[in-house]
């Protein structure tokens, strides 16, 4: 009896564990769930052993099959030349960093500023690891070490803002922008 017993004890444990709701359930699967989440993540972003960019957030969740990880809560990167030097800082909502060329996406809110005083805001921005070029072809505003305050429709500039372009723009000022074409 007791055999008989320890028996049906263990089915129901056994049974228990196997709940396979998620899978059975229509447009479910595991794939939902990341392969690695983390909170207070910071991502070093570097090629051939030099530094580019340190990246930090509340949570980090990443995806195996997606090459991606997903920054998410506030995300905050801080850009260096190729002397090593900070030349900037990025703050976002969101931000995605595709794991195998280094390219980041910054998502909501983004705010550049850089060291020399130079702000940048948008609502998205991609850093192109291979090019080493920030581009966005959403509205920006940009506002000039005078303080005067370009806008426009598509940027493209190096990671410090002191060489770039704002195309389609509009705005009013009697300065020139220093590096800017």
């Amino acid at each position: 009896m007791k055999p008989l017993l320890l028996l049906g004890l263990w089915g129901l444990l056994w049974m228990g564990c196997t709940d396979d709701s998620i899978s059975k359930q229509p447009g479910l699967t595991r794939d939902i769930y990341p392969d690695q989440e983390s909170w207070e993540s910071t991502v070093i972003i570097s090629t051939q052993g030099k530094l580019i960019a340190v990246a930090k957030s509340d949570r980090m969740v990443k995806y195996e099959n997606q090459k991606m990880a997903h920054l998410i809560g506030t995300v905050n990167v801080d850009f260096y030349n190729d002397r090593g030097q900070h030349v900037s800082h990025l703050l976002a909502d969101t931000a995605d960093v595709n794991i195998q060329n280094n390219n980041l996406t910054a998502i909501g809110n983004v705010v550049i500023r850089s060291d020399s005083g130079m702000v940048l805001e948008t609502n998205i921005i991609n850093w192109n690891n291979q090019y080493e070029m920030l581009s966005t072809e959403d509205t920006v505003r940009f506002t000039s070490l005078d303080q005067d305050t370009l806008f426009g429709i598509g940027f493209e500039s190096d990671v410090d803002l002191s060489h770039g372009r704002i195309y389609r723009p509009w705005g009013v000022t009697g300065r020139g922008f220093g590096g800017f074409d």
